[in-house]
């Protein structure tokens, strides 16, 4: 799926049965419910709720375990608004990793990551997971940070729709050429509906309204660099 066309084009839209099943679309009531329950305002907006879990993924062993350092760092190219320092936010049991479909989620991802032809010498992988909630009512807009159009530091990106309010308005990802012009609109509609970005592309999340009462956006970003990276730019950012 992530083949030479993607890596040119720059993004994948990935349809919500690529990780929905039977078996396990039950437990996506536990993970609606973890995101009601356990994420934290953001210090940087409070229309925006979030937790984080950084992992380690040996490609050798295929061993998926948790970081120690669970800091995060964006360069400032990629984020103006709050790149250039370590965030600290709240990390997220790691109990959610039982949850069926989140094991279904990440080895899918894990597998299609495998055979993604830019990332294969290198052995050992960090992924990040990012539980977002944009939350807002009729007198309020919600976005995410980077605000509008940037490339990720990150060599791949899964964006995962968790869920979204009948209610809401915007929310849609925007895809831009190297001038800028934005070419694609692509709305994640359906529970686990995903878009696949490689650092190559311009990119944004439209701010989120409410026509009628309270309204959210939930997603999960899956991110993926080498090992070394969050460590180096943590390193560089000290000095």
């Amino acid at each position: 799926m992530l083949d030479e066309t993607f890596v040119e084009r720059g993004f994948e839209f990935i349809d919500h049965s690529a990780y929905l099943d039977v078996e396990n679309s039950p437990s996506l009531h536990d993970l609606k419910k973890i995101f009601d329950l356990d994420l934290e305002i953001d210090q940087n907006c409070l229309f925006r709720k979030r937790c984080y879990l950084k992992m380690r993924w040996d490609r050798l062993t295929n061993q998926f375990d948790l970081a120690e350092n669970q800091k995060y760092f964006q360069t400032t190219v990629s984020n103006k608004i709050d790149g250039g320092k370590v965030r600290q936010f709240k990390v997220m049991d790691k109990k959610i990793l039982e949850i069926p479909i989140i094991q279904t989620l990440i080895n899918k991802n894990l597998d299609m990551i495998s055979e993604y032809a830019p990332l294969k010498k290198i052995d050992t992988l960090t992924i990040g997971m990012h539980f977002i909630r944009y939350l807002v009512n009729q007198d309020s807009a919600s976005f995410s940070s980077p605000d509008w159009l940037h490339k990720d530091d990150e060599p791949l990106v899964f964006v995962h729709l968790i869920g979204l309010s009948r209610s809401a308005l915007g929310g849609d990802n925007l895809i831009a050429d190297d001038n800028k012009k934005v070419t694609h609109v692509i709305r994640l509609e359906n529970d686990l509906d995903t878009l696949v970005l490689n650092k190559s592309v311009y990119h944004a999340v439209t701010p989120l309204g409410s026509r009628e009462g309270v309204s959210v956006r939930d997603v999960i970003l899956f991110t993926v660099e080498s090992s070394d990276a969050q460590i180096n730019n943590e390193e560089h950012n000290a000095a």
